[in-house]
């Protein structure tokens, strides 16, 4: 697991300096109670800092990671049409399951992660997410919310560029759904997205490797 995490982030700090973009890596999150491991592919609309735009964003549980512990990372491109990358480590701990007076099932969330751009934005989000998953025939579908904040560090990698580095903290709130058409959810449809000042939206595909 240490190896993994110390590639993609000795990948991500590779990017250029001289991006002009800036994404935050966990946003949206795209992580409800029942969402399984697998590995998904996802086109993503940012909006969270100026100069976010369209992008990529791998989410990914390989082999062998403890349950509840993902990969994420991607890029895309900001003001400028120039890129910034961006990547971290989703962890989700189950705290209650639905049941009767309690319908819904509730997952702790956490995370530390890096967007590179024209700054290196460093970010640890918390919060909790619930939702509910029922299943018909063929037919898997999951809705989940989740709220939260996030703990941004920024620090400018350009000299030309005046920023002072910067701690702020960030309320979170997102939504999303995770649809499967296939009895054994080999295939999952996946939207996601995250309101207030941490805007974005993602859709994409997840090809479930885990049982």
């Amino acid at each position: 697991m240490r190896r993994i995490a110390f590639a993609l982030f000795g990948l991500l700090v590779a990017v250029p300096t001289s991006a002009r973009a800036q994404f935050a890596w966990e946003t949206p999150r795209m992580l409800g109670p029942d969402t399984p491991g697998g590995f998904a592919v996802h086109w993503l609309q940012a909006e969270t800092l100026p100069g976010d735009d369209q992008g990529v964003m791998v989410i990914w549980q390989p082999p062998g990671l403890p349950e509840g512990v993902f990969l994420r990372g991607g890029a895309g491109t900001g003001a400028g049409d120039e890129t910034a990358g961006f990547g971290g480590i989703d962890v989700r701990t189950r705290i209650a399951n639905a049941r009767e007076g309690q319908p819904l099932d509730i997952a702790w969330i956490a995370g530390a992660g890096v967007g590179v751009g024209e700054t290196l934005l460093f970010t640890v989000p918390v919060g909790l997410t619930a939702g509910r998953s029922w299943a018909s025939g063929s037919v898997w579908f999951s809705p989940y919310m989740g709220i939260g904040a996030a703990m941004d560090y920024r620090r400018s990698l350009d000299d030309d560029i005046d920023i002072d580095d910067e701690f702020d903290v960030y309320p979170s709130a997102d939504i999303g759904v995770d649809l499967s058409l296939d009895p054994a959810r080999r295939l999952i449809l996946r939207v996601g997205a995250s309101l207030g000042d941490r805007q974005a939206i993602a859709l994409g595909a997840q090809v479930r490797t885990g049982g």
